[in-house]
């Protein structure tokens, strides 16, 4: 276990669980924003389970040594195209929650470089 991996992991922990939560509550606004189930009220909770699995897949990855499972270079780049739509998203929906969400999903993404590294 390297210096680094040490470094990274707490940052990316805490940005997958900081996602995870949000994206929960995310999905659970739903209920409450919209009365009736329509195509916008699907969308909604549709992007809130997208980032919590996105969540969860970073979190079961990360482990008490640098992930070399076969999947982790998935999740990496899950992780990336994950910012790439994020970025497309703050930019349509330029509020505050987006702005944490763009900052962990980030996070997630660089911090995976030295934690999910892939088979040997």
């Amino acid at each position: 276990m390297t210096p680094t991996y040490l470094r990274w992991r707490p940052i990316h922990l805490i940005a997958s669980g900081v996602l995870g939560i949000i994206a929960g509550v995310h999905g659970a606004l739903t209920w409450v924003l919209y009365s009736s189930w329509t195509p916008d009220a699907v969308w909604f909770l549709g992007t809130g389970l997208g980032l919590l699995l996105l969540s969860a897949l970073n979190i079961s990855h990360i482990g008490v040594e640098p992930c070399r499972l076969p999947t982790a270079r998935l999740v990496r780049a899950a992780n990336w195209l994950f910012l790439l739509f994020g970025i497309a998203a703050t930019v349509a929906v330029p509020e505050p929650q987006a702005f944490v969400l763009l900052a962990c999903m980030g996070a997630q993404a660089v911090a995976s470089h030295w934690t999910l590294l892939g088979p040997a």
